[in-house]
């Protein structure tokens, strides 16, 4: 493929929907997919190479992801990294505080499917 593939980072702390989610946007064949299972991980991984978009789960075992999402709004480096928030936690306080870092996606896991997530990532990259 002569086309550059589009680097995704993908945090999430579920192993099962760790590799379902990786083996969906592999399966596209336009993604480079890069994995973190901690917030720590999920910073290391963007200090080394910044993907072109970051899936982030909220509930981490380490730091959460709106610490992870602050961090990035912060930084002028990364402040520009499109980010879709992929979590089960689906309260209105969630929402707000992810409001009030940024223009970000939110979308509920438990209501979403594969499939859209890797529209609307497609959406973001300009891709569709």
């Amino acid at each position: 493929m002569s086309e550059q593939l589009k680097k995704i980072l993908l945090v999430e702390d579920d192993p099962d929907l760790l590799f379902l989610m990786k083996k969906k946007l592999t399966d596209e064949k336009i993604f480079e997919v890069t994995t973190a299972e901690t917030g720590q991980e999920a910073l290391a991984a963007i200090a080394k190479q910044k993907p072109d978009l970051i899936l982030l789960d909220i509930l981490l075992p380490d730091i959460d992801g709106m610490t992870v999402l602050n961090h990035l709004a912060g930084q002028p480096d990364t402040k520009g990294i499109p980010v879709i928030i992929l979590s089960n936690l689906a309260d209105q306080g969630a929402f707000e505080q992810v409001e009030a870092i940024g223009k970000y996606e939110y979308l509920v896991k438990a209501k979403t499917e594969l499939s859209e997530v890797v529209r609307r990532i497609k959406v973001h990259l300009g891709l569709s």
